[in-house]
């Protein structure tokens, strides 16, 4: 297996309230908790813009990165998404974020994220 085929993107299932598994645009899992690491995060914007013009919603914001046997890090800050804001945001200062060290995705639909050191700083 080449380490491309060990990337994913991963969604929150909003129907059945899992974590997706995608590779070449297919589910080839769904996880009711997992840890990614080297990860980047993507938030379509003409996407998003869509689903708030249609009210429609539709999978246009996952993180990518590799699967890792591990829990989630202690020192994790809580990240997420939503459709009326652009991009994944930080819950705790809402900045955005694009990448990570590592990720935790819990049971609960939540996102807890390891930040890059190549982060932006606005404090």
């Amino acid at each position: 297996m080449s380490p491309s085929d060990q990337v994913h993107q991963c969604y929150w299932n909003r129907s059945k309230l899992v974590w997706s598994l995608r590779q070449r645009g297919l589910v080839v899992d769904r996880q009711p908790f997992l840890v990614m690491e080297g990860c980047w995060f993507h938030a379509g914007e003409s996407a998003r813009l869509r689903v708030l013009r249609t009210k429609i919603r539709d999978v246009h914001s996952w993180v990518e990165g590799t699967l890792v046997d591990a829990p989630r890090p202690p020192n994790a800050i809580r990240v997420g998404y939503r459709p009326t804001e652009a991009g994944f945001r930080r819950r705790d200062t809402n900045e955005i974020v694009t990448s990570a060290v590592v990720v935790g995705f819990e049971p609960d639909g939540s996102c807890w994220a390891v930040l890059d050191n190549k982060e932006p700083s606005h404090a």
